[in-house]
């Protein structure tokens, strides 16, 4: 028996998505960058900031995309998920930055090396579907491993 057929995700719920992910990401990005309670806004606070904007933000908004389905939509999944990577890029270059100021030493926390992997493992995935999915000029755009591989 054939799975059955993905329905386009309308454009109601999609909106309201998207204002969710929007909210979310940039409240949650000040919230984590204010933190402790009374430490304001300052330079270390870029990073969380960034990295919610491009992760949580922009990435769930090249997913939700993606599930709208259709040639553009597939198009501007890919620019929007690559807009993330370059927000989250610039998070890492803040905190990498910040620690070099300070003195300390790099990646010596899960939450670092954590970090880093889902960095270069996204930026894997986006280099992958770029040259192999790309609805235009994508190698191998109808393989289907490759698709499955792009979508974990």
């Amino acid at each position: 028996m054939a799975p059955p057929k993905m329905e386009p995700l309308p454009t109601g719920k999609y909106l309201v998505l998207l204002g969710v992910l929007a909210a979310h990401s940039v409240i949650g990005g000040y919230y984590a960058g204010t933190r402790p309670e009374g430490a304001g806004w300052r330079y270390f606070s870029w990073h969380p900031f960034l990295m919610m904007l491009g992760m949580v933000g922009m990435m769930g908004a090249a997913a939700l995309t993606k599930k709208r389905m259709g040639y553009t939509n597939t198009k501007l999944h890919g620019i929007i998920a690559w807009l993330g990577m370059f927000l989250s890029g610039g998070g890492f270059y803040v905190i990498y930055q910040n620690k070099e100021k300070m003195g300390k030493d790099h990646f010596t926390t899960l939450h670092s090396w954590a970090g880093l992997a889902v960095l270069v493992g996204c930026s894997m995935a986006g280099l992958a579907g770029g040259v192999f999915l790309h609805p235009d000029f994508g190698v191998d755009k109808q393989n289907g491993i490759i698709r499955k591989a792009h979508k974990l």
